[in-house]
Parts: structure tokens; C-alpha cells; sequence
């Protein structure tokens, strides 16, 4: 018998961009993993966003993702391909997630949605 690894939304679909952080509640939905799409209007070959993740609130909202530099590891933070889609899983249902501010390749912002299953990357 072959495992599903078939990504099934649980939550409506938020977009997140630089500009505040956005939180989305999937406790009651049974959520396990994200889904994040980089959406961007003018795609470069080869460039990428980051998008981070943060505890929901009572705390502090995470400040704009920025790209890691050389020997300064940026916890809870995920580089994403621009078009691309990846998978995040064991993270937690209720988060705050907030993009990399400031694009200079036009608009850019990420698709999440909360879910279940999902592979890739």
C-alpha cells in the first residue's frame, strides 16, 4: 500500500507579504504542514524571497525576513525559489508569518495555506 503524500488545505489561503505579519489559526482545523508559493510578477532565473515563521500572538510579531548572511543563522526562516513551492511540516497550526520586504525584482508576495500531507520542495 503506497502513503498519500497528496497535500489536502485545511485553511483558507493568506497573502503574505513584507509589510506586517500575518497569523493564521489552523488548531481547528487540523493543520500539520504548510504549503508556501512564492508568487512573484516578474520572475528572475535563479533569485529567491525568504518567508519566517513566528509563535502566534501574545508574541512580539517576527520583523521582515531578510536573506541570511555569512555566520548568522536566521531561525524559523525558509528561503523559497521565486514560483516555486514548498512544504513545511511540524511547525506548528497557529503562527505568524511575515516575507522578505523592500523586493527589488517588483511585486513579490507568498501564498500560505495550511494543511495536511504535501511533498516537495
Amino acid at each position: 500500500m503506497a502513503v498519500d503524500t497528496t497535500f489536502q488545505p485545511k485553511t483558507p489561503t493568506y497573502a503574505v507579504d513584507g509589510s506586517g505579519a500575518v497569523t493564521i489559526d489552523g488548531r481547528q482545523d487540523g493543520v500539520s504542514s504548510w504549503r508556501i508559493r512564492s508568487v512573484v510578477a516578474t520572475p528572475v532565473a535563479g533569485s529567491s524571497a525568504y518567508i519566517k515563521w513566528a509563535p502566534p500572538p501574545p508574541s512580539a510579531a517576527p520583523s521582515a525576513a531578510v536573506a541570511p548572511t555569512l555566520g548568522n543563522p536566521i531561525p524559523n526562516e525558509i528561503g523559497v525559489n521565486c514560483g516555486q513551492t514548498v512544504y513545511l511540516e511540524g511547525i506548528g497550526a497557529w503562527l505568524q508569518f511575515i516575507g522578505t520586504s523592500g523586493f527589488v525584482i517588483g511585486t513579490n508576495s507568498f501564498e500560505v495555506t495550511g494543511g495536511q500531507g504535501g511533498c516537495g520542495g
